[in-house]
């Protein structure tokens, strides 16, 4: 229950007045013992007796008719009528973008903007339904739509921290839409509370707003900013090579009025105990941006994160740093089981692996090569190493293993290593369940499939794939060129994911998660077996992308570049990611645009003083509200009076 006039309840203290007139006028009759008398006491008391209840029933009325006056005059009414009725609808948006953090006055604009509330709610018709809002780029309803919105917003509090970013269209949209579903209820009509923020207009080909709406803003800006931000940063690679240098760009926006000269702006990364401090410099002239350049030293294995920033006072302290993480990648340690192993190493299946792996011939390695390998004839008797050192286990035409050796994979797997198997002509119906013995298995492997009229090509797959994405672009290749003459097919388990297909549909690709890193099945045989693939150009690059997915380290790595999308600005992990967010680049430009130029950008209807100011004669509290009780009131406070009269005069004082 909410009231209109809620500081008329102050009045209640008048229930004073009726216990005090009980308590002053009570009769103090003094006992006399008359012998006359004595036999008619009885009868005496009973009606006492009587006469004290309706003295108290007396009481009880009088207090009830200064109740009920006092409660008519606060005109109560049910809540959920102040947001409900068929009484038309006004949504006002209040704007907690980033830029809403900056001060006028040594004050907040955000809590400027809830200063403003009194006044517009002033102008908003008492009997209109009000829906509230928070909007940045997203949108965020203050309580629920049935509830009252002007209690809502009497308790609204500015966010204590404003990161996101400015999207008039966003806040429309959703204005918008709550007028469309209220349609036929009455006036309708939307107020804006915002900086005027001219970046905060984005991306307008989709938008569209009621024109038969009004829209008032409400501008609660600072006339003039200045301005640097450091609006952007950009590795070369959000995921390196360990041990090596790496470049980092960054630009910075000089937003001011003045020339930005000699401004001193700082990389500093942290690994663990290690801190990397790189100072550059940075000039532009008023409204321009500039590029600097970082040049860091050698990057131990693991994750570097921090930031670009600089130590100046402006308007928009949010946007003086910007936050980087970049993984430096150690050479994946790759064990190579040779299935097939022969006399002449040129026919055995490892030969074409060990030297695309190598990026040298077999036995020689390049000293920039991304891998670290090591290759294992895998035969009858051949038992595993130990696999501590491993971190992608590669079998080449392997028909099963021991039962020592499945227990080893399955460790090694648990400890979140990678696997890479590939097809040949050793695989078998029986290798399916020694395949799943040591949690290799992605389905059932139903032998060796042999093209007959034509090679096999690949008719599909998974582009968006980080292993597969190199291969969507022709002029990095095209995996559609590649020619088999057999496979081995595999029937995938429920859960396991077809990335490639041939024409006929049997899967060349398959895959199955293993926590962070992955077991990856390439239906084709790395040898000679299953056709001359292995001679392409595509082979070494294919194989390398393989060999990373399974590592967990292709693409960008385990590094996400992410807008602020309404996070806190900083690097959090999740899951096995590192999310890097930031504060959107276009709300460090503070340049302001007009009421009219909002308008006409957004295509809305401005709102005239006669869409939404309550005359004089009409302030708010003097229009009829749904919802409310003072007609009932009234017909109890009559009630009460009418009995107070008849008991009153039934009741010797």
């Amino acid at each position: 229950m909410e009231f209109v006039h809620a500081s008329l309840l102050a009045g209640l203290a008048a229930v004073a007045l009726p216990v005090i007139v009980h308590l002053f006028f009570r009769r103090r009759a003094r006992p006399v013992d008359l012998g006359t008398l004595r036999f008619l006491k009885i009868a005496v008391r009973n009606d006492t007796r009587r006469r004290a209840i309706k003295r108290w029933i007396l009481l009880l009325l009088r207090i009830a008719c200064v109740v009920l006056l006092v409660f008519m005059f606060a005109r109560p009414y049910r809540a959920e009528f102040a947001g409900g009725g068929s009484t038309g609808l006004t949504v006002l948006l209040i704007d907690r973008s980033a830029s809403m953090g900056r001060q006028r006055d040594g004050t907040r604009l955000v809590d400027h903007a809830l200063r403003e509330l009194p006044s517009i709610l002033a102008r908003i018709p008492a009997n209109s339904r009000v829906e509230a809002a928070w909007f940045d780029t997203r949108v965020e309803p203050m309580g629920a739509s049935e509830d009252d919105g002007r209690g809502t917003l009497s308790r609204a509090e500015a966010p204590a921290t404003l990161i996101g970013g400015t999207d008039f269209a966003t806040a429309l949209t959703w204005a918008g839409a709550r007028c469309n579903a209220a349609r036929g209820s009455g006036p309708l009509s939307v107020h804006v509370v915002t900086d005027l923020q001219r970046s905060g207009f984005g991306s307008l080909e989709e938008f569209a707003f009621p024109k038969d709406v009004p829209v008032r803003v409400w501008d609660v800006g600072v006339p003039t900013s200045a301005n640097v931000a450091v609006t952007e940063v950009r590795p070369v690679s959000l995921m390196v090579p360990a041990d090596r240098p790496t470049t980092v760009q960054a630009s910075v926006l000089n937003a001011r009025p003045t020339p930005l000269d000699h401004l001193s702006v700082r990389l500093k990364l942290a690994n663990g105990g290690k801190v990397v401090d790189v100072p550059a410099v940075a000039a532009a002239s008023p409204g321009a941006t500039a590029t600097v350049s970082f040049e860091t030293p050698p990057l131990s294995p693991g994750l570097w994160q921090g930031t670009v920033s600089f130590a100046a006072e402006d308007d928009l302290p949010l946007d003086n740093a910007r936050h980087v993480a970049i993984y430096a990648a150690a050479k994946p340690r790759v064990l190579l089981l040779d299935g097939a192993a022969r006399d002449v190493a040129a026919l055995g299946e490892g030969y074409f692996l060990e030297a695309a792996l190598r990026l040298a011939p077999p036995g020689d390695a390049a000293a920039d090569g991304p891998f670290q390998v090591a290759i294992l004839p895998y035969t009858s008797g051949a038992r595993l190493p130990d696999l501590s050192q491993v971190d992608v286990l590669v079998a080449a035409d392997v028909a099963g293993f021991p039962a020592a050796d499945a227990a080893k994979i399955r460790e090694f797997l648990k400890r979140g290593g990678g696997a890479v198997v590939l097809g040949g002509n050793n695989l078998g119906p029986a290798s399916t369940a020694q395949y799943a013995v040591a949690d290799l298995s992605v389905g059932e492997v139903a032998g060796t499939h042999a093209a007959r009229d034509q090679p096999f090509r690949v008719s599909e797959f998974a582009a968006d794939d980080p292993v597969l994405a190199p291969f969507a672009d022709p002029q990095h290749g095209d995996l559609r060129r590649l020619t088999f003459s057999g496979c081995t097919r595999v029937v995938p388990a429920a859960g396991v994911r077809v990335l490639a297909r041939l024409k006929d549909g049997t899967p060349l690709l398959l895959e199955r998660p293993a926590g962070s890193k992955r077991v990856l099945w390439w239906a084709a045989a790395a040898g000679r077996e299953h056709g001359e693939w292995s001679r392409s150009r595509l082979f070494l690059p294919l194989v390398h992308q393989l060999v990373r997915g399974a590592a967990g380290v292709v693409g960008a790595g385990p590094v996400r570049d992410l807008p602020a999308a309404g996070e806190v600005p900083g690097v959090k992990q999740v899951g096995d990611a590192w999310e890097v967010r930031n504060l959107e680049p276009q709300e460090s430009d503070l340049d302001r645009c007009t009421a009219e130029e909002f308008a006409s950008r957004l295509g809305v209807t401005p709102a005239t003083d006669s869409d939404s100011l309550v005359a004089e004669e009409n302030k708010p509290g003097d229009e009829s509200r749904t919802g409310e009780w003072w007609p009932w009131l009234w017909l109890a406070l009559v009630v009460c009076w009418v009995l107070e009269g008849l008991l009153a005069n039934r009741t010797i004082a």
